[in-house]
């Protein structure tokens, strides 16, 4: 048997009128703890993080990007010397996958070679699984911008492209895969009133080419291995 319980009309207002603060204390707690939030989120906004240098780590804590000017040192990098400006990739193994921003050093094969315009050469060069370049991008001091993509036995560099400020030159090559050729297998180009395409010999002399000089008819020339070196022979003298 249920027994009913008698409740006064002023304790059922009073009741509700506590619930109704409640209610009203709750909404405006809602209010400022999202003004807080906002307030918070937009001040760090505002901040500016300054620091020389951020390592970022896998899941297994092993250093994966370096982030400085100069990229901070690493013990999982397994190139040593280098300290460049800007951000390197590290693969599984630790070595360079791709940089970004100040470009390193030349890095083939563990040994490291002075590029042209070394210290205000800035762009993007990409490495193999060994940390070996293999192409890039990148604009030099020296007042040259280059992409080249690289082979990964010598003669190393394969296709070529760039413009050259102090020459006003624009233009493409592409190398043989032989070490022992003397020049690039095609070139082709242009300059403030030139263009050109040829397709040289591993000895370097041309064996056709198109040369148009802004006045003349373009007009192709062959050439065999003995009448290009005559030609070039003619040259000289």
């Amino acid at each position: 048997m249920t027994e009913s319980i008698d409740i006064r009309p002023e304790d059922w207002n009073r009741m509700q009128r506590q619930i109704g603060w409640l209610r009203a204390g709750l909404i405006v707690a809602l209010l400022l703890l999202m003004a807080l939030t906002i307030r918070v989120f937009h001040q760090r906004s505002d901040k500016i993080i300054r620091t020389q240098g951020i390592v970022i780590v896998d899941a297994q804590g092993h250093d994966r990007i370096l982030i400085g000017a100069p990229v901070p040192a690493s013990t999982d990098r397994t190139r040593k010397d280098d300290a460049s400006d800007g951000i390197i990739f590290l693969g599984k193994t630790g070595a360079d996958r791709l940089a970004l921003g100040q470009t390193p050093t030349v890095h083939i094969d563990g040994k490291t070679y002075k590029r042209r315009g070394d210290d205000n050469n800035y762009g993007m060069t990409l490495y193999d699984t060994k940390g070996s370049e293999r192409g890039g991008m990148a604009f030099m001091g020296t007042g040259r911008v280059g992409l080249a993509l690289d082979r990964a036995t010598p003669p190393y560099e394969a296709i070529g492209l760039m413009v050259d400020d102090q020459e006003n030159f624009a233009g493409m090559y592409i190398n043989y895969g032989d070490p022992k050729a003397q020049d690039s297998a095609i070139e082709f180009g242009t300059d403030a009133n030139s263009a050109h395409v040829q397709l040289k010999g591993k000895d370097g002399l041309p064996r056709a080419k198109l040369d148009l000089d802004g006045t003349n008819k373009p007009a192709w020339q062959f050439d065999d291995a003995e009448s290009a070196a005559k030609a070039a022979q003619d040259q000289k003298h």
